[in-house]
């Protein structure tokens, strides 16, 4: 020691310099060997999201209390980070409490991560402050609480699609076609408030009288809409050109193709005043004394009216009789009013103001209740907005009671109902697309098989309260339809989780960002949040995603960069450890970037209708996925799958146009490898030898499948009949085994040059909604028993077509097919009659016919026009006939 510095200042200077820093070290220690402790803390603390999800934030009116809840909600966002950015960790991702990490980085890994939870920390003691707040809250998640589990506690509606019920339409409809016939006016207003139905009346007209213009046009005007994107929508239905055109090159073109011409446009949802005034002049629409182009658009706001010059329609309320009998058919599906809620039930019904939206959504939210405590607490809610509405003439009655029916669900259907806002407005929502989100996003809390039954009973509920639709096409795919006004509640509730939407939007917090169409937004800013949830730039323009833009973000779970104009993915998108969702469908990709290896829990990749060239041979490193789309690629593809596909042992959906296996190739699939995936549901492929038990012996649970011989018709493996859960099935070129009928989940049965000279008896199966015959130059007579009663009790689709020997087709009974929609015959020359009987198929809609000349069919308009009068003589429905000869 230097005899020079006095002891009791170096004793001094220990206290200030050393104490400190050792104390600070210590603590700073302390963070780290506790971690394991505050890090399961942390952990309760994420279920905070359980509790805020069922605390109604909107209607909270005192600012305090919002203010207390905003920062509750930030600290859980903050947890559930932490929580997540661990799971990324191996040494962290399956049990955190291991006691020794010695490895340096997982050290300073471990003291970052402490660190953050004690800022946590400090935030939770500031917020527990707030005391009286809490005491309020508490009350508040029991009153919510128990409407919510009666609710869950519901049985389930069969579903009702959005026409299932309609009520007082007929005269309605009529009426307005009336007005649109007789009108000298060439735009006419159908006027009425939100919920009215006035969408529903007008495409019930539309239905009806479109056959009679050479152009019949639907355009919706969803509130962000872009009058180029209307005027290429239009061009493209006008078969008008498009190449770079400006606007009013565009609008001009649409006025020379519609000028002249019996037109009849429909401009759906028009409400905002300060920019419609000029919008049918601004899309080139021909609308002046002389033209013979009717515009028909539905509209909330009068003034709309006014601005176009346009002859109001007043959209009719519902009689007291028509809106009792709406509210029963949802309220009481297919039963009586229990005598005990007749007077309540009446009650709840008036409440709703007579408006169909309200009616349907109130009555499904009650479905089957019949508790009397139940229906009380709906009817006071309901009064309570009177008395808001007796306080403000301008409250939204029917936004109130679409938020009492969102209120009342059950905690998980609320987060899936406030996706809906991830679509854009008027957009139709493929339901596998919606239910592989929910999935991703982690809403569904099951794991394994029973994630995807839990998902579809979420949107069946859903449906079954009226807050989606639900509806199949043609082809059976499912597609949901969202009400603007129920998506406005969506998109409001769905800011509530940090959801962005528009280029205005502060991205700082955000957890989920949508840029549908905001190209300038990708080019301007820098990057996204690092907490970031949920990215889609679908149907963008760009060309390419910058690293900056995403290279911040560690907690992606679904990445959607579809309908954009991307050849490949910056390489920072392999750090995305937790990403559950790729979708690429619609792109520049011709091969799959590297950087997707590194995605180990993939789950759901979507590559179809892009420029693939081929699968990569490390496809089997995407060990956990599940779906895989490659449907739409190049054909090339198809017979050169890598042999990897076999480990993906966790595949349930391999969706593609026909596979064609190399037998004789190594490192490819072979038809011998299709075993090994035991969980496959859905498969198409193109065989060109025999198959055995052997090749589908592992597949019990298959729900689609497609097989096609190159060669002659061969047979078909007899334990094809196991797979009981089997919806969906195309043949071509197979022998018809009889025990087809065996399959009773069977929903769509398609055979193509099939050995038809035995027809089972399909008319048998229970749930076959579409039948496709296709081919077959033996058949000279479809068995009478097609036509008989009870045969074909759920068929809506009927299809005949290319029977070049076929001349008879069978006659309907009454009670045959009594839900068909759809008949379609084709390419049958020798037929020489329509089936007797026709008009007995009450719910036909559609009859199709194409042929040529030479056909026995061809008789002229006459003929055809003969027909559809007689059906509607015997059944007074209206049949829309289509004839086409080439």
């Amino acid at each position: 020691m230097d005899p020079g510095i006095p002891v009791a200042i170096i004793d001094k200077l220990s206290k200030i310099i050393v104490e400190p820093i050792v104390k600070k070290t210590c603590q700073e220690i302390a963070l780290v060997c506790n971690f394991t402790r505050d890090f399961d803390w942390l952990k309760e603390l994420t279920s905070i999201h359980d509790f805020l999800v069922k605390v109604n934030l909107r209607a909270v009116q005192d600012k305090g209390v919002k203010r207390w809840l905003n920062r509750v909600q930030d600290v859980a966002w903050e947890a559930e980070d932490i929580v997540e950015e661990c799971a990324l960790r191996p040494l962290y991702a399956s049990n955190v409490t291991q006691s020794c990490v010695c490895i340096p980085v997982e050290l300073y890994f471990r003291y970052k991560m402490a660190k953050r939870i004690q800022k946590v920390k400090e935030r939770v003691i500031f917020i527990t402050k707030g005391g009286e707040q809490l005491k309020l809250l508490g009350e508040l998640v029991s009153a919510l609480s128990e409407q919510s589990s009666s609710n869950a506690e519901r049985k389930e509606n069969s579903l009702l699609p959005s026409d299932s019920q309609p009520v007082g339409i007929e005269l309605k409809v009529q009426k307005l076609i009336t007005e649109i016939d007789g009108s000298t006016v060439p735009v006419i207003a159908v006027v009425g408030m939100g919920g009215a139905g006035k969408t529903f009346l007008l495409k019930n007209a539309f239905k009806k009288i479109r056959a009679r213009y050479t152009h019949s046009i639907w355009l919706s005007i969803s509130q962000a809409y872009s009058i180029k994107k209307l005027q290429l929508d239009l061009m493209k239905t006008l078969n008008v050109e498009v190449n770079n055109v400006t606007e009013d090159d565009a609008a001009r073109l649409i006025h020379d193709a519609l000028g002249g011409t019996k037109s009849l446009i429909v401009l759906d949802d028009v409400w905002r005043v300060d920019r419609e005034k000029n919008i049918m002049t601004r899309l080139g629409l021909p609308v002046g004394p002389e033209s013979q182009c009717k515009v028909v658009v539905t509209t909330r706001n009068r003034q709309i009216c006014d601005n176009l010059g346009a002859l109001p329609y007043d959209m009719e309320l519902l009689s007291e009789q028509e809106s009792w009998k709406l509210f029963c058919a949802h309220a009481f599906p297919d039963e009586p009013v229990p005598d005990q809620l007749q007077a309540i039930a009446s009650q709840v019904e008036k409440e709703c103001g007579r408006l169909p939206l309200a009616l349907k959504i109130t009555g499904a939210s009650l479905s089957r209740c019949t508790e009397l405590k139940k229906w009380e607490f709906k009817l006071n809610q309901l009064k309570k907005v009177d008395l808001v509405k007796f306080v403000d003439p301008n409250y939204d009655l029917i936004m109130h009671i679409l938020e009492l029916s969102y209120d009342s669900l059950p905690s998980p259907l609320k987060v899936c109902f406030s996706y809906l806002s991830f679509f854009p407005e008027d957009e139709k929502i493929n339901a596998e697309y919606l239910i592989n989100l929910w999935i991703a996003e982690g809403f569904i809390s099951q794991e394994g098989e029973y994630q995807w039954e839990v998902a579809w009973r979420y949107l069946d509920l859903l449906a079954s309260l009226c807050l989606l639709e639900v509806e199949e096409d043609e082809h059976l795919v499912k597609h949901c339809k969202v009400h603007d006004l129920l998506l406005d509640l969506a998109i409001l509730i769905s800011k509530e989780h940090q959801c962005k939407f528009s280029v205005n939007d502060a991205f700082t917090s955000a957890k989920r960002i949508l840029l549908h169409q905001q190209e300038a937004i990708v080019q301007t800013r820098e990057s996204c949040p690092r907490s970031l949830r949920t990215l889609s730039l679908y149907d963008t323009s760009i060309e390419k995603v910058e690293k900056k833009f995403v290279s911040p973000v560690r907690l992606l779970r679904v990445l959607d960069l579809s309908n954009t104009e991307i050849s490949t993915l910056p390489s920072c998108v392999g750090k995305l450890k937790i990403l559950k969702l790729l979708n690429l469908s619609c792109t520049k990709i011709k091969k799959i970037p590297k950087c997707v290896k590194s995605l180990k829990r993939l789950l759901f990749l979507d590559l179809s209708d892009c420029e693939l060239e081929r699968l990569p041979k490390w496809i089997n490193k995407l060990k956990c996925l599940q779906h895989l789309n490659i449907s739409g690629c190049n054909d090339d593809l198809l017979s050169h799958m890598p042999k990897g596909i076999s480990k993906l042992v966790d595949l349930r959906v391999l969706r593609s146009s026909h596979l064609r296996f190399c037998a004789e190739k190594d490192g490819f699939l072979k038809l011998e490898d299709l075993p090994k995936l035991t969980c496959l549901q859905e498969l198409s492929l193109e065989v060109n030898k025999e198959m055995n038990n052997g090749t589908f012996s592992q597949q019990p649970y298959m729900r689609y499948l497609s097989v096609k011989s190159s060669g002659a018709i061969s047979s078909l493996p007899p334990n094809l009949s196991d797979m009981q859960y089997l919806q969906t099935l195309k043949l071509e070129k197979f022998a018809v085994p009889n025990w087809l009928c065996a399959l009773t989940d069977l929903a769509y049965l398609k055979l193509e040059k099939c050995d038809c000279s035995y027809y089972p008896e399909f008319q048998n199966l229970p749930n076959l909604k579409k039948l496709v015959l296709d081919g077959d130059n033996t058949c000279t007579e479809l068995p009478k028993v097609f036509g008989k009663p009870s045969g074909f009790p759920k068929l809506r689709f009927l299809t005949i077509m290319n029977f070049s020997n076929l001349e008879v087709l069978p006659d309907l009974e009454d009670g045959a097919m009594p839900f068909l929609q759809e008949f379609y015959v084709g390419s049958c020359p020798r037929v020489k009659k329509v089936p007797e009987g026709l008009e007995w198929l009450t719910k036909l809609k559609k009859f199709y016919y194409t042929g040529n000349e030479n056909d026995e069919l061809n008789r002229g308009q006459q003929f055809w026009d003969n027909i559809r009068a007689n059906i509607k003589d015997q059944n007074n429905s209206q049949v829309e006939i289509i004839v086409t000869i080439i």
